[in-house]
């Protein structure tokens, strides 16, 4: 196969496993299906909490099982798990059902931070075309966007029953196992090899090391892992449109409208690659204002505020992890990308306590509130103190960090 064609098959499988990892009809009923089964407002944030628990306690067992497998199987691996919980929550409606169906979830998405995200990457530098991630992180973004648009359609079939919701969506995950075994790999990175114990032990210590002591990897990873997560309301969107109004069988609607922002944001962010710094920490500033808009109007007419929020941190997420994955040696891609997905929810845990916070005051709106306050303080300070000290090269995905690594052995 040519060097084009091995691309454009490799692009082809990963675009359509977005898309089918995204297709799932569950997902804008799930949360009223919880609280429909006896869970309160505050055990929903558990339910979210335990997903992240999850994550970030089984990371480190997790990237050494994907560096021992290979990404592949890794991937695969994760899906499974994710089709478990599913199933556990069809045949066991309860609190303890719900918890460990979201604690294999959890351990699904430990996987995907490591094994999909570092496989995206190093997959494109093999194949001479590492330049054009930013733009491939976009249209992937889109792909899921437009899965998890089509799945809001869920609600509407809820008259058929929860049960063939979920069979729908076991479909979807299936198709997507199929795209990621499809995929011929290039990298010896995510071929799978022998891991020794101490060797790995060495390996997350030097990630912690390089994240250390590499100012822009370290300044990339908090600004990327703080916007990703504050902003973050997807879970929560169904049991918001019920409370400013829709029926339940409608709540799709506005997981839909704010996916739809969600793209149109993804699909032009690559065009700011080149976007002074301070402009693009600005954009963190307007986005949060836009939260507080949303919860001052907290309304159907205002979900207009929280769909332009969604625009704005769209473009601005695309850009951050972009820049964080330029910075990263691909030697250590899969520990950083690790501890990457540790942070991503101990921070997400936080977001969920405000929001259950809110949620204990007697709506879900204090929550967005507090979070539009935290996400322009986090823009000023980026303005403030980040300012241009991690600018991108002349050249878009040419960035080393050689010069500031520190010197050691694996």
């Amino acid at each position: 196969m040519s060097k084009n064609g091995s691309l454009r098959s490799f692009l082809r499988n990963i675009y359509t496993y977005a898309f089918f990892n995204k297709l799932l009809l569950l997902m804008p009923v799930y949360a009223v299906f919880m609280q429909e089964n006896g869970l309160s407002d505050i055990q929903l944030s558990l339910m979210f909490i335990i997903l992240s628990a999850g994550t970030f306690l089984t990371q480190i067992p997790v990237t050494w099982t994907t560096n021992k497998l290979g990404a592949k199987a890794a991937i695969i691996l994760g899906t499974f798990l994710k089709a478990v919980a599913f199933v556990l929550w069809l045949v066991w409606p309860n609190f303890f059902g719900f918890a460990i169906g979201m604690f294999l979830w959890g351990i699904e998405y430990a996987f995907y931070n490591v094994a999909f995200e570092g496989l995206l990457y190093d997959e494109l530098r093999a194949r001479h075309h590492q330049k054009i991630y930013a733009k491939v992180l976009g249209v992937r973004y889109n792909l899921q966007a437009l899965g998890a648009a089509l799945s809001a359609f869920g609600s509407l079939l809820m008259i058929f029953g929860y049960e063939w919701i979920t069979i729908a969506s076991l479909v979807s995950l299936g198709a997507s196992a199929i795209c990621i075994a499809r995929i011929d790999i290039k990298s010896r990175l995510n071929a799978g090899h022998k891991v020794r114990k101490n060797n790995f032990i060495k390996l997350m210590r030097t990630g912690i090391k390089i994240c250390g002591k590499t100012p822009c990897i370290l300044l990339m990873f908090m600004l990327s892992l703080l916007v990703a997560n504050v902003a973050y309301l997807d879970d929560y969107l169904s049991p918001i449109g019920v409370e400013i109004g829709l029926p339940v069988q409608f709540v799709g609607f506005i997981q839909f409208f704010i996916l739809g922002c969600s793209v149109l944001g993804q699909t032009f962010a690559y065009r700011f690659e080149r976007i002074k710094d301070w402009i693009l920490y600005s954009i963190i500033c307007a986005g949060g204002i836009s939260f507080v808009l949303f919860a001052f109007f907290y309304s159907v007419a205002g979900v207009w505020a929280l769909g332009l929020a969604y625009v704005l941190f769209s473009v601005v997420r695309v850009l951050l992890y972009s820049r964080f994955q330029d910075f990263i040696p691909s030697k250590y891609r899969s520990v950083i990308l690790s501890l990457y997905s540790i942070g991503d929810n101990i921070i997400y845990i936080g977001t969920c306590l405000i929001i259950g916070l809110g949620g204990m005051l007697g709506s879900w709106r204090y929550s967005i509130l507090l979070l539009g306050v935290i996400l322009i303080g986090i823009g000023l300070w980026a303005v403030l103190f980040i300012r241009n000290k991690c600018e991108i090269s002349d050249a878009p995905g040419t960035k080393s960090v050689k010069a500031t690594l520190p010197i050691t052995k694996a």
